[in-house]
């Protein structure tokens, strides 16, 4: 028996579904955003050090601000630094994995990279490093707890 083209249809979108709810569970929210950092209000800086990275002196900022109604935490380098082309790292410790995860951008001009929703007790430290392999150790700031 030939099946209409709208019961094929039916039954591809219902697996279709099926695919993508499971391919995305609800454990899987990212907590991470490219929009907080350059979208927040009552931004502040949680931690600032200035480092030398490829014989590039520049300031390295731990920064946070409000965003969608969280608190979200980044990594910046602000314009006019001298250092672009190193790399710029917000690194965020996970208790619950006990692992430390990162979110890195090239730095060309103000950079900043993509932010965390802050959570209570994770870890956030900003890095700078020289890209490439045989390029400088990272330089961080403290540990920011929440």
């Amino acid at each position: 028996m030939e099946r209409s083209w709208i019961s094929r249809g039916v039954t591809a979108a219902a697996l279709a579904g099926i695919t993508l709810l499971s391919a995305t569970p609800a454990s899987a929210a990212s907590y991470w955003s490219s929009t907080a950092p350059v979208s927040a209000t009552s931004v502040g800086n949680l931690y600032e050090k200035t480092v030398t990275v490829a014989n590039k002196k520049f300031t390295v900022q731990l920064r946070s601000g409000k965003w969608s109604s969280y608190t979200y935490i980044w990594a910046r380098v602000p314009k006019n630094s001298g250092a672009n082309g190193n790399h710029i790292t917000l690194w965020v410790y996970n208790p619950s994995t006990k692992k430390w995860e990162s979110r890195w951008k090239s730095i060309n001009n103000t950079t900043y990279t993509d932010a965390h929703r802050a959570r209570s007790k994770y870890g956030y430290k900003a890095c700078a490093k020289q890209p490439g392999l045989g390029g400088s150790p990272a330089v961080c700031t403290s540990t920011w707890w929440v």
